[in-house]
């Protein structure tokens, strides 16, 4: 039976939850053992619509896993709680994980949530973490994150870290050529030290090498100075994509002339 993808396991449940009521009454709960969600009934429902055929019980661990580490992930940012709905003390036994409720800030947030396109991160992660060997822990940190809080809709945090990832790839760049990690982490923090240090990894390049570089750096000028401050924006989902995917092209630019930018 085919595996899947956490993305597709996610995006199904969000699907599912947002066509739930925020007022459904306990009588209309009673299907889903009084939670607004019975797990291994969504994930019976899933694998149905794909094989048929197949009997829910020849389902192998990874097959329902997958289900609920989409589960936690939504309970980790608040739009699900495990448990019914309020089980007023009711005995359960041996069913956490399966029983999940959702929450006030749940129920808003998947009314936004269910209006958007989906689009699947998880290869964007995946590429991106082929980078971290070259890059370092810090930028992979800061990529995951970024494309984690894309994946839940906070736009704003996700255009930040594509911004603090694309530092992480400029640090790199200059600490993998001159050698001297404390030089440049000093020379960087000064006043105008992200020029000068921007200059000192593209000075030895060709100039083709030199505008390419500085123009990937805009994700860096842009989302790492005006994303970060305080003030309120309106950055959306168009945006956030386009941060992210200027990230994957920086990367790959820097790796690709690596030896001509750390000469």
């Amino acid at each position: 039976m085919a595996e899947m993808r956490a993305e597709e396991a996610l995006e199904f449940l969000i699907t599912h939850l947002a066509v739930i009521p925020s007022n459904i009454n306990r009588h209309a709960l009673a299907a889903t053992r009084y939670a607004h969600l019975y797990l291994p009934d969504l994930v019976a429902r899933f694998w149905n619509t794909r094989t048929p055929t197949v009997g829910i019980t020849d389902l192998s661990d990874a097959q329902y896993t997958v289900f609920y580490d989409a589960a936690w992930e939504l309970a980790r940012i608040g739009v699900l709680r495990p448990g019914r709905v309020a089980p007023r003390n009711q005995e359960v036994a041996n069913d956490f994980g399966d029983h999940w409720s959702i929450t006030a800030f749940g129920f808003e947030w998947l009314a936004k949530a269910s209006s958007r396109s989906f689009i699947d991160m998880s290869r964007m992660s995946e590429v991106l973490a082929g980078f971290v060997p070259l890059f370092g822990a810090g930028f992979g940190q800061r990529a995951v994150e970024a494309v984690g809080t894309y994946r839940t809709a906070n736009y704003l945090a996700s255009c930040s870290m594509s911004g603090a990832a694309a530092e992480s790839i400029l640090l790199a760049t200059a600490i993998a050529k001159s050698g001297d990690e404390a030089k440049m982490l000093k020379t960087y923090e000064s006043a105008g030290g992200r020029a000068r240090v921007t200059t000192y990894v593209t000075g030895q390049a060709t100039s083709s090498v030199q505008r390419t570089f500085e123009a990937a750096l805009h994700i860096l000028h842009y989302w790492r100075d005006d994303a970060a401050h305080g003030q309120q924006t309106t950055i959306t989902e168009v945006e956030a994509h386009s941060a992210i995917s200027e990230l994957l092209r920086l990367a790959q630019f820097t790796s690709d002339r690596w030896k001509e930018l750390t000469a």
